[in-house]
């Protein structure tokens, strides 16, 4: 065994924009990616299991079967084996940490060849899938149906079109699919303004506002996992002071 550091691990720059160090055992493999803003990874798959964590900026993975998902920093992602996938950096780009098992020997000899294909030169599906990730940072309803889904809860995203953002954001939110910090970000609100809303779900709830959410959970393709929604906390009390990793302040 040796004791080893990302400081003293040799960067290799796989294109202009994005660069990678890798180090690897037997059966593991960790490898650290830069990317610049905005810069994409073409869809490919492989036979390793893959789990991906970001540590500074966003990415959004795009899967053709399973829609995007949105991660930031301290967020993962499992992606089994021979799953397609490709990814999108945000605008500030993005760092993130692979792990690979069983270790990518494309990776050691130098024979993965989607890192330096272009988006001019990949045709058009991938330019479709770099379009579509990146509507989904511009979009709240692709974001929105992003978060459900990593929970587990399917809801065609077309249907979920149908009904009022502020809808469909509280039903992700008392799901426990997003945290208020996220939704502050997808939605463009201050902390007033997430601060008002939430008293609004709390003493809100009229008769059509149920009426949706009944409908909403009649679209919900796979049986929901969460025996009941969670309470709406007044944002400036002791419990939403108190509770950790949910970040009903706002101002998180």
């Amino acid at each position: 065994m040796e004791k080893r550091s990302w400081d003293l691990i040799s960067k290799e720059k796989l294109s202009e924009e994005i660069s990678r160090q890798m180090i690897w055992g037997e059966n593991i493999m960790a490898v650290r990616i830069e990317l610049a803003p905005n810069s994409s990874v073409s869809i490919h798959e492989h036979e390793s299991e893959q789990l991906t964590t970001v540590q500074t900026g966003q990415l959004t993975l795009h899967f053709p079967e399973h829609g995007d998902f949105l991660l930031g920093p301290g967020e993962m992602l499992i992606i089994p084996s021979m799953v397609p996938h490709s990814a999108l950096a945000g605008p500030e780009g993005c760092q993130v940490i692979d792990m690979f098992s069983p270790i990518r020997q494309d990776f050691i000899d130098g024979s993965t060849s989607y890192f330096n294909k272009p988006a001019t030169e990949s045709g058009a599906e991938q330019v479709e899938l770099d379009k579509a990730a990146k509507t989904s940072r511009e979009d709240p309803y692709s974001e929105l149906h992003s978060f459900l889904a990593g929970a587990g809860i399917r809801v065609p995203i077309e249907k979920l079109r149908e009904y009022p953002l502020d809808i469909v954001s509280r039903y992700t939110y008392e799901k426990e699919c997003i945290t208020m910090g996220q939704l502050r970000q997808i939605l463009g609100f201050d902390k007033k303004q997430a601060k008002d809303m939430l008293r609004t779900w709390k003493h809100g709830d009229d008769h059509s506002e149920s009426s949706y959410k009944r409908n909403l959970e009649r679209v919900v393709i796979v049986p929901n996992i969460y025996e009941a929604p969670r309470p709406v906390v007044d944002p400036d009390s002791e419990t939403a002071k108190e509770e950790d990793g949910r970040e009903e302040n706002p101002e998180n």
